[in-house]
C-alpha cells in the first residue's frame, strides 16, 4: 500500500468520523480496535500496526463503523459473490448446465481438440509402429541367443541363505516405514485463537515455516469466493470456486504466515497437509483463517 493511498485512506476515514461527531472512543467500542492503532491510521503511523494483513482488516473495520464501503476506501474491487455483473448479453450455458456470463471464447475446448486430432493419430500410429519394431528386434534377438546356448546352461546358487536374506529385507522395510512415518507429523490445530473483530482464526504453529504445506478448499451448496495469501502480501489464488470443485494451493517453504479468507463459509471446507481445519464464521459474509508458521 503506498504512502499516498494511505494518507488519503487516513484523512477520508478521520473525515467520515468527524462528520458523524464520533470521537475515537466511539469507534473503539464500535469496532474493538485499540484507539492507538485507530489513531496509527488517520496519522499514516504504520509501524504501529502489527503487519500488512492487520491494516488492511483495521481499516476495513473502521470503514464500516463510520458508513463507508470497505472496498471503495482501499481502492478494491469486491469478490465475485458479492458484487456481480448485471450484464449478460454474452452469457452462454456450459456443459455442467450452470449460466456464466462475460465469456467470450472464440474457440470452444471441443473444437480445439478436434483440430489436434489429425495430429494425435499421427503420434500414436508412430508410437505403435515403434513399439512393434522394438518387439520384433529384442525378442528374435532373445530367441536366437537361447538357442546358441542351449547346449551350455549352468546354474548358480547365492551365497546367502534364504532365511537370512528375508530377514534383511524385513528390517530395512520396517525401518523404513517408521522413517516414512516420522517424517509426517501432523499439524497441531487444536488451539485456535478466535478474533470475532477481525473475523479471524489465527493458528500459532511451531517450527512449520521451513516445510511446504498445501492448502486444499473444497467447496459446496452453491460455492465460495476464495482469497489466499502470504505474509508478504502475495495473492496465491484469488477465484469463486464452484459447487462440487476443489482448489489447491501449494505453499513454498520459508513462508512465515499464509491467509485464507472465504466468503459464503457456511459452502467451504479447508484442509492443510490433509488435516480438517475447522472454519468459524458460518453466519457471517466473509471469514479469515490465518497461519503464523514461526511462532
Amino acid at each position: 500500500m503506498s504512502e499516498t493511498l494511505t494518507n488519503q485512506i487516513g484523512e477520508q476515514l478521520k473525515a467520515a468520523r468527524q462528520s458523524k461527531n464520533l470521537s475515537l472512543d466511539d469507534i473503539q467500542n464500535i469496532t474493538k480496535i485499540q484507539r492507538r492503532y485507530l489513531v496509527a491510521i488517520e496519522e499514516n503511523n504504520l509501524s504501529v500496526l502489527p503487519g500488512d494483513f492487520y491494516v488492511r482488516a483495521f481499516i476495513r473495520q473502521y470503514a464500516l463503523a463510520v458508513g463507508l464501503h470497505p472496498d471503495e476506501v482501499l481502492g478494491e474491487k469486491p469478490p465475485v459473490s458479492i458484487s456481480r455483473s448485471s450484464d449478460l448479453s454474452r452469457a452462454h450455458q456450459d456443459d455442467d448446465g450452470i449460466m456464466r456470463a462475460g465469456i467470450d471464447h472464440t474457440m470452444t475446448a471441443k473444437s480445439r481438440l478436434s483440430n489436434f486430432m489429425p495430429t494425435i493419430w499421427i503420434g500414436l500410429l508412430i508410437v505403435i509402429a515403434l513399439a512393434v519394431i522394438w518387439f520384433v528386434l529384442t525378442h528374435v534377438g532373445t530367441s536366437t541367443s537361447q538357442n546358441s546356448d542351449s547346449g551350455n546352461v549352468s546354474v548358480s546358487s547365492s551365497a546367502v541363505p534364504k532365511s537370512s536374506s528375508n530377514a534383511t529385507s524385513s528390517k530395512k522395510s520396517s525401518s523404513s516405514s517408521s522413517a516414512s512415518s516420522s517424517s509426517k507429523k501432523k499439524l497441531d490445530l487444536s488451539s485456535p485463537e478466535t478474533n470475532t473483530s477481525l473475523q479471524t482464526t489465527i493458528f500459532n504453529l511451531s517450527n512449520e515455516s521451513t516445510k511446504k504445506h498445501t492448502v486444499v478448499i473444497k467447496a459446496q451448496s452453491t460455492g465460495t469466493t476464495v482469497k489466499v495469501s502470504d505474509g508478504n502480501s502475495n495473492i496465491l489464488l484469488n477465484e469463486t470456486v464452484s459447487a462440487g470443485n476443489d482448489k489447491t494451493v501449494e505453499i513454498p517453504s520459508g513462508t512465515t504466515s499464509f491467509n485464507v479468507q472465504f466468503t459464503n463459509v457456511s459452502n467451504a471446507t479447508l484442509t492443510v497437509d490433509g488435516e480438517t481445519v475447522p472454519v468459524d464464521g458460518a453466519t457471517t459474509a466473509f471469514w479469515n483463517v490465518l497461519f503464523n508458521l514461526n511462532k
